[in-house]
């Protein structure tokens, strides 16, 4: 009975194969951008164990010379312990024509989500645990109607302190960090793989509220094709600001 689970997998792959599933895979081909990320990140807590989470990023291309994508993001944040976290909100990005393989038109995605963060803490070491669920409704320019589509999303993160045991003001930090992004639902193609995002870069903490980060970021994107697939290098400058608007006393009481 040890090995049941042997027999199972042999079961299964010797069920037959539908026959389309036998098609050769179509050649990839491979598109190379240099982008820059410049973004914001705000994480305000409101009162009691509930706060609100806003972000923007501004994405260009050829460098900072072309526009690529506007990305909104809001939230509400629910803050379980110190070191888990649940938000829901919603998300607005408009993406423009880039590439050697571009859409033909603008594109328009709005899109709820949960998250999930946990987060474990091993000295100067910290490790979060992102998991994020999207429902997607896209639309490119000139449609009538969005397409909608579901997405999973899991985030492991590593930040070291540098300059102290542990990342407070006037910190300076490592990070590191790998994000797959997994579609699926009727209106996905080819492609349940949507893309994988590496990130690595140092940060300083200046305030209790307020960090700064400078990234690097390798991007791999799946186009709906199945064949063309983005390796993109990214450089991304980030602003933190969490400031705690809850009385002393709910401040107090948390610690």
């Amino acid at each position: 009975m040890t090995y049941w689970y042997l027999a199972l997998a042999g079961l299964v792959a010797g069920l037959p194969t539908p026959a389309r599933a036998q098609a050769p895979t179509p050649p990839r081909r491979w598109d190379y951008n240099r982008n820059g990320w410049l973004c914001y990140f705000g994480d305000a807590r409101v009162a009691g164990r509930w706060g609100l989470h806003t972000e923007f990023q501004y994405r260009r291309t050829h460098g900072l010379r072309d526009p690529q994508q506007y990305f909104y993001r809001a939230g509400i944040n629910y803050h379980l312990t110190k070191d888990v976290l649940f938000t829901v909100g919603g998300v607005y990005l408009l993406s423009l024509p880039y590439g050697d393989y571009p859409d033909p038109g603008r594109s328009f995605e709005r899109r709820t989500y949960q998250l999930v963060t946990l987060t474990q803490h091993f000295g100067r070491l910290s490790l979060a645990h992102r998991y994020i669920q999207d429902q997607r409704w896209l639309r490119m320019e000139g449609g009538d109607h969005y397409a909608f589509q579901s997405r999973s999303r899991y985030r492991a993160q590593l930040k070291l302190a540098l300059t102290k045991p542990k990342i407070d003001p006037r910190t300076l930090y490592a990070l590191a960090s790998d994000e797959i992004f997994v579609s699926y639902g009727k209106n996905v193609a080819a492609n349940v793989f949507n893309q994988n995002r590496l990130y690595g870069g140092v940060g300083f903490q200046l305030t209790q509220a307020l960090a700064v980060e400078a990234s690097y970021l390798y991007q791999t994107v799946a186009h709906d094709d199945g064949e063309v697939f983005e390796g993109n290098h990214t450089g991304q400058l980030s602003l933190y600001f969490n400031p705690d608007f809850r009385p002393a006393a709910q401040r107090e009481a948390a610690k």
